[in-house]
């Protein structure tokens, strides 16, 4: 199983615009094969640091959910609203 943790910063005046447009990720993600889990979340102290937790059976799901048609789509319009580029993380499970 693949568990990414990815960290998005967003302007502070967009992150609801930002929100509502990844909303258009989740459905259709949570339908691929191999998607376990796919939320997001907001930093509690950085509110504009949003972190997007998902879990995949395999890497090849995660990099076909990478170029999947609705990534493609929505994720040009996602970067509008972020100020640097997003941090991703993909960890396996060790213990």
């Amino acid at each position: 199983m693949l568990q990414t943790v990815s960290k998005i910063y967003v302007k502070e005046e967009q992150i609801n615009e930002f929100v509502e447009v990844f909303k258009g990720m989740i459905e259709p993600t949570k339908k691929e094969k191999g998607c376990i889990q796919y939320e997001m979340y907001q930093d509690e102290e950085k509110p504009s640091t949003l972190i997007v937790l998902e879990q995949w059976e395999c890497r090849e799901d995660f990099d076909n959910h990478m170029k999947s048609e609705h990534f493609e789509r929505i994720a040009p319009k996602m970067s509008e609203y972020m100020t640097k580029e997003t941090e991703i993380n993909l960890c396996y499970k060790v213990a």
